[in-house]
């Protein structure tokens, strides 16, 4: 059976020498987060509901990455998208669809479409609205042998939070050796699930995880539930497998975040349980805050 585990909402890194020991900071730099008046009482919940044909096809929301998947078929689905919306405000949504694996050109019969749909996290995810607006990519002309197709669309959001984080950090398309940094990460997270130092793992996530509990709603019990079944799963037996020697590196987040992914768009980090034969796929992003020397979770 495979479990995938996609960590959706971003966890962000910050770059080291890559000589160094320590890739990342003990102690996280303190982000901004600031919860409106009406928190309690105006929780809109975005929904992206998309079909999909014949395709790999990547979601990003204000140039953050929020799902990626393959579709040898057809399928219909939704992606929840509060995670990529820090403030409220004009959000931007832009859709890639490249060909399957192992092809140059798209199926004549790919596609994508979608719209934004809006629920109340207060009462069970009640439906609220539907934003103006059905979007899809172009149709494919067989004859043009087209490897890509792209869509953009923009809507506006009202959420009860504004959140600063890896927003001011450093430009990554000009760093140096950005590569050799990222696989120090990766080398020490893996170091830290080998040895399952889950305490110390925790505290590297305990940033994202303050992300992910306020744009998702979460109380306390539901947070410190996620992140005890992370921990769970990542102690449970799985074994880090070796980075893929094709893995490329990934910006996105205007140019602030960076990750490895595979050249197909998956998770670069793979783990697998020998006895039970489950597989875990962690997707990372990485940040560099200004006036930082060491990788930080945020």
């Amino acid at each position: 059976m495979k479990k995938n585990l996609l960590l959706l909402l971003t966890v962000l890194f910050i770059y080291s020498g890559c000589n160094s020991k320590n890739n990342m900071a003990s102690d996280p730099t303190p982000i901004a987060i600031q919860k409106k008046a009406d928190y309690n009482t105006n929780q809109p919940y975005y929904q992206l509901d998309f079909k999909a044909a014949f395709c790999r096809f990547e979601v990003s929301v204000n140039d953050i990455i929020v799902f990626n998947m393959s579709v040898a078929g057809q399928t219909s689905s939704f992606i929840p998208i509060n995670a990529a919306i820090s403030k409220s405000g004009k959000q931007a949504i832009v859709v890639k669809v490249y060909p399957l694996d192992g092809e140059k050109a798209l199926h004549p019969s790919a596609e994508f479409s979608y719209n934004i749909k809006v629920f109340d996290a207060l009462n069970q995810l009640e439906f609220k609205e539907q934003l103006p607006g059905e979007y899809a990519i172009a149709k494919v002309d067989p004859s043009k042998k087209t490897p890509l197709l792209t869509q953009s669309a923009f809507f506006v959001a009202d959420v009860p939070y504004t959140i600063k984080s890896y927003q001011d950090g450093a430009d990554l398309k000009s760093m140096t050796n950005l590569k050799d940094k990222l696989q120090g990460a990766y080398q020490q997270l893996a170091r830290i699930i080998a040895n399952k130092e889950m305490e110390k793992l925790q505290k590297l996530i305990a940033n994202r995880e303050r992300v992910v509990g306020v744009t998702m709603y979460l109380n306390k019990e539901e947070t410190e539930a996620r992140i005890n079944s992370l921990t769970r799963d990542l102690g449970a037996g799985f074994k880090l497998l070796p980075m893929p020697s094709d893995a490329v590196i990934k910006i996105s987040g205007n140019g602030k975040l960076a990750s490895l992914v595979k050249p197909n768009g998956e998770a670069a980090i793979k783990l697998v349980n020998t006895q039970t034969q489950e597989e875990m796929s962690l997707e990372f992003s990485f940040y560099l805050p200004k006036g930082k020397t060491e990788l930080e979770i945020i």
